[in-house]
């Protein structure tokens, strides 16, 4: 997600973000989109290596 702009804290199964007080919906909904862009990513990965 840190190539795609969003810094986030890994924390067992759970993915911690902190985004400012002042986002806005559309912020919020782009950190979304990263977000299920990403884990789309790792998981098509994982499974190329199997």
């Amino acid at each position: 997600m840190r190539k795609l702009s969003l810094l986030t804290r890994p924390l067992g199964d759970t993915i911690a973000f902190f985004p400012p007080l002042i986002a806005t919906k559309e912020e919020i909904k782009q950190i979304i989109v990263i977000i299920k862009e990403d884990i789309q990513t790792v998981m098509e990965e994982m499974n190329h290596e199997e």
